[in-house]
């Protein structure tokens, strides 16, 4: 649960706890999964879930108070616990959640150390992400399999959802399916019929609290040889980048490398280079520009370098979920060969 970290921040920072509402992803990253009830506080002496009666979680290294009265029951707990100025994942709080703290607490935002303590993935984190990149990997498969059977792009985001819950899984994103000129809208939303060109698929599954991120490119019908120098360029630069990946490096070198790399098309390329993932499927580190965050052993994140030309209608996006590890994994395994599909 890192409470040696959290009891080091407590003490440097002049603060009693941390306090996370339940819909915090620091609240589901503390829990070790989904749960949408109570309050966690985390002290320099123990970790507390103050819940309702009405649940009976059991979670290793927590001390769960439940209340009867809400109001007298936490007014006796903080007082008990002597917790007076906390840190908050201030990022995530509501109007309602902001007044609440305001009226019991002196609070403090703690989201950057949050977010940073969240990066370097535990072995049990590590082995969650990695059934959801094989989740997704089977999926992947079952729509190649059966793709004779979808007429439009909204068909084959439909079958991504029903196959993720078949799989006891949740979507982690709204998939992303965009065919033809669709393609150059990176977030483009599905609802034209499959066109012949490039079909950019972006999906990912939510298990036990963690998630996955990958894209694949496929070609409706047979590509010229211009569009399958413009995809082996995109797949290059992402193998480069993956490879040039380690700890230590400063994520905005990253993405200046892979800009670097298309050269003369890098006005093509729209976006960051990848995103930590984790809990959420935007996490540190963030892999652009301007990102001051550094790769950290342990760290999971995406790499997805994209080309998007307005003008030929070429859209390209190849993403794996990558681990740096005691070794560098490329957690989803789908192969990232051109498929050419008939229409």
């Amino acid at each position: 649960m890192k409470l040696p970290e959290i009891k080091r921040y407590l003490a440097r920072e002049k603060l009693d706890a941390i306090v996370l509402f339940n819909k915090s992803s620091s609240f589901t990253y503390f829990f070790g999964g989904d749960f949408e009830h109570g309050l966690i506080f985390l002290t320099r002496k123990a970790a507390f879930l103050f819940v309702s009666p009405l649940h009976e979680p059991k979670i290793p290294g927590f001390k769960v108070i439940r209340w009867n009265k809400f109001k007298e029951d936490f007014a006796a707990f903080i007082k008990k616990q002597r917790i007076k100025r906390v840190g908050v994942d201030n990022h995530s709080l509501l109007v309602r959640q902001k007044a609440f703290l305001k009226k019991y607490f002196k609070a403090k935002d703690a989201t950057k150390f949050l977010s940073g303590l969240r990066q370097a993935k535990s072995e049990d984190e590590i082995q969650r992400i990695r059934v959801a990149c094989n989740i997704t990997d089977k999926i992947f498969s079952s729509i190649i399999s059966n793709f004779g059977k979808f007429k439009t792009e909204g068909d084959i985001a439909r079958f991504i959802k029903i196959q993720s819950l078949e799989n006891d899984t949740y979507i982690s994103f709204e998939p992303i399916v965009a065919s033809g000129r669709n393609a150059v809208v990176p977030h483009h939303d599905q609802d034209s019929r499959l066109k012949k060109g490039f079909l950019i698929i972006d999906m990912g599954v939510k298990y036990k609290g963690y998630m996955s991120d990958m894209t694949r490119t496929l070609y409706l019908g047979k590509p010229g040889k211009k569009e399958a120098e413009l995809y082996n360029k995109v797949l290059g630069i992402q193998e480069k980048c993956i490879k040039k990946a380690k700890p230590n490096l400063r994520a905005e070198r990253l993405y200046n490398y892979s800009v670097k790399l298309f050269g003369s098309d890098a006005k093509y390329f729209v976006h960051g280079l990848g995103h930590g993932v984790g809990v959420e499927i935007h996490e540190n580190p963030s892999i652009g520009l301007k990102s001051k965050d550094v790769l950290s052993k342990g760290a999971v994140f995406t790499i997805e370098p994209g080309y998007y030309n307005q003008k030929t209608g070429i859209g390209i996006r190849i993403e794996d979920t990558i681990l740096l590890g005691k070794k560098k994994e490329i957690l989803t395994k789908s192969t990232k060969k051109l498929i050419c599909l008939k229409i």
